[in-house]
């Protein structure tokens, strides 16, 4: 039975053996609205119940959707950095089959994010609030491993799917990586930063 078509979550085959899965993978040529969609929202999806267990400590429809909202600008941007990639190099896939195996690729992610509300659902409001520093160091340690194996999984990706000599592929890499993630950190920091400077200028 082809990859696929298995019932087995693509993720987890993903985690355990990247090439092997998307040379599997590769095989499949479908492409429509919702194959382009469908794992982007999950991310999306994902990442609400994050915001709405960490605000209230319980899921909440809409926390989930506010989060679902207010954090849209990361898989638009990854999209956007990959769309970039994609053009730029001969296209042997349908643009939106690329884009729901790349998201694939946020396997680690969504396993950082899933035990980030495990965590969370066994502590107190205290406990989330004013963790201890170890628990920071922790975190903060484990977003670095995460990023490591993230990286490693978009290389075969690269490698695999579109696909890369190893050398086009760890620059196709880079040049994701730095439209994507600058793009997301300047966009961040501007609303961030933006209410800050309206109120010096109301002042």
């Amino acid at each position: 039975m082809p990859i696929a078509d298995c019932r087995v979550q693509i993720e987890a085959r993903i985690l355990r053996s990247p090439a092997a899965a998307f040379r599997a993978l590769n095989a499949d040529t479908r492409s429509d609205s919702w194959v382009l969609a469908r794992r982007p929202l999950l991310l999306l999806f994902v990442m609400g119940c994050v915001v709405s267990l960490q605000a209230s400590g319980r899921l909440s429809a809409r926390l989930i959707v506010d989060g679902m909202l207010s954090f849209a600008f990361i898989p638009l941007f990854e999209l956007a950095s990959l769309a970039i990639v994609y053009r730029v190099r001969p296209r042997p896939i349908p643009f939106a089959r690329a884009v729901d195996l790349f998201f694939a690729a946020n396997a680690p992610w969504l396993v950082w994010l899933l035990a980030f509300v495990t965590l969370r659902s066994v502590q107190t409001p205290r406990q989330a609030t004013a963790p201890p520093i170890a628990l920071l160091w922790a975190v903060e340690l484990s977003l670095l491993i995460v990023a490591a194996w993230s990286a490693y999984i978009d290389l075969q990706f690269f490698r695999e799917v579109l696909p890369r000599s190893d050398r086009a592929a760890a620059r196709d890499l880079m040049l994701q990586r730095t439209i994507g993630w600058s793009s997301t950190i300047l966009y961040f920091l501007g609303i961030a930063i933006w209410p800050e400077i309206v109120g010096r200028i109301a002042a």
